[in-house]
């Protein structure tokens, strides 16, 4: 072999060689993704997670596409001995260097809270004592100070409704005001314009619109009805019908998670929407985005009534004729499975 070959070919391995390097060198510290994420990722790591652990609670939490280079990186690096352990909040998929700095930096050790849809006031109250030691009484009072619904432009009679169902990290010892500030500041940062313009055309305030969601996520269990039950509501509000909603006269009474009773639909509460027709006074707990889409853009159907099948699901009728029929499909089925588990 010619020097001239033996140099053509140094050269092609010195540049294949550098075509490798520039490609880990890009795997490792190029941005998986600028995009950000729907919402913040909230990851733990626990105390002793080794790389390679680290590596896979990354990667099923959509954070790392390449947990292999991740841990390869972490050893090589000397960043295995160094990883932290606490909670982590991602925004976007950052590049396997930028993950490692964060990493090593150490997480928040604020603790992790989570307000499900369709909580109410009530209930985020007693989560709020529970895991962050915050008094309940004095966090229902101020969801009720009428100097904080000034500050935030809400025309309600608390803060229900406006407190945004998500995961959050909060330190222990908050106050009462300002847990309420980071808990609404979501809901704010998640209202979309259009759907302010959406609402105009409706003819309903922000505060009208969460009622209505908030109504819709107490009784559909299936997101899939959002949109039919939104349609009933319209259709009632449209006809001057009141909306007879359980969850309303439940809300009214103060039962949480408890069966409504035929006398509950009675009360008269200014909440109960058996008694009163329209919307109530403010919401009856804190929908989240998929009901308050509902509310906004409720499927075009004629019905006008439905009743639970006890299974999460629901019979939708155009009449009360339909509606009394379904109703006695629903009983007849009930008695048919008391007599089974009799059995």
């Amino acid at each position: 072999m010619s020097e001239r070959s033996k140099d053509l070919i140094a050269i092609l391995l010195l540049l294949v060689f550098g075509a490798l390097v520039w490609w880990f060198l890009y795997l490792v510290f190029a941005e998986s993704s600028s995009k950000p994420f729907d919402k913040p990722v909230i990851v733990e790591i626990p105390h002793g997670a080794t790389s390679r652990a680290v590596a896979r609670i990354l990667a099923e939490n959509g954070i790392l596409l390449r947990p292999n280079l991740f841990v390869l990186v972490a050893k090589v690096a000397g960043f295995e001995s160094k990883l932290r352990a606490g909670y982590f909040r991602f925004k976007y998929r950052p590049s396997v260097w930028r993950c490692l700095r964060m990493l090593t930096r150490g997480g928040s050790f604020d603790v992790k809270i989570t307000i499900p849809e369709g909580f109410t006031i009530y209930e985020v109250a007693g989560l709020a004592q529970r895991e962050l030691g915050v008094d309940s009484v004095s966090f229902l009072q101020a969801c009720r100070d009428t100097a904080i619904l000034r500050k935030y432009s809400i025309d309600a009679p608390s803060m229900e409704g406006f407190l945004f169902p998500e995961t959050y990290l909060v330190p222990k010892g908050i106050s009462s005001e300002s847990l309420i500030a980071i808990f609404h500041h979501e809901f704010r940062r998640r209202w979309r314009p259009e759907w302010s313009a959406r609402a105009e055309s409706l003819g309903l305030t922000l505060e009208q619109v969460v009622t209505l969601a908030s109504i819709i996520e107490a009784e559909a269990h299936v997101k899939d009805e959002q949109g039919v039950i939104s349609s009933v509501y319209h259709n009632r509000l449209k006809l001057g019908m009141p909306l007879q909603a359980d969850p309303t006269a439940a809300y009214g009474l103060a039962k949480i998670n408890e069966p409504v009773t035929p006398e509950d639909l009675k009360s008269k509460t200014p909440y109960n929407t058996y008694i009163y027709r329209g919307l109530p006074p403010g919401p009856i707990c804190n929908p989240g985005e998929d009901a308050i889409k509902a509310a906004l853009y409720p499927e075009s159907t004629d019905y006008l009534y439905f009743v639970s099948r006890m299974d999460g699901t629901h019979i939708f009728s155009k009449t009360l004729k339909e509606h009394n029929k379904a109703i006695n499909r629903v009983r007849r089925l009930i008695k048919v499975n008391k007599a089974k588990n009799k059995i």
